[in-house]
């Protein structure tokens, strides 16, 4: 009498650590930027020109008031941006298993 040959195992993949996506952000890059003024050393207003502060050392000379000197300071800084970058937070993970 034949004897039954047993049925090979289906083998399965058991899934240790799923796989995941790499998690991240986008990022500006750029760079810090200030013009110049002119700030006046004897009242600390500040001009965009060193015309503009002539004026103003001018208009204090005649009322008697002695402004004539001005350093030459950063203004108001502003972020220039030039591009972006990608920053990973998280690294992708291929599926582990057996």
């Amino acid at each position: 009498m034949p004897t039954a040959t047993p049925k090979p195992k289906e083998k399965v993949w058991v899934v240790d650590v799923p796989a995941k996506e790499e998690v991240g952000h986008w990022e500006e890059e750029g760079y810090w930027k200030s013009d110049w003024v002119y700030q006046c050393n004897a009242c600390g207003t500040q001009f965009s020109s060193v015309e503009d502060f002539y004026v103003h050392s001018d208009e204090e000379w005649d009322k008697g008031n002695d402004h004539g000197s001005y350093t030459q300071v950063p203004g108001n800084t502003r972020w220039i941006v030039t591009g972006q970058h990608w920053v990973v937070d998280e690294p992708a993970q291929e599926e582990q298993g057996h």
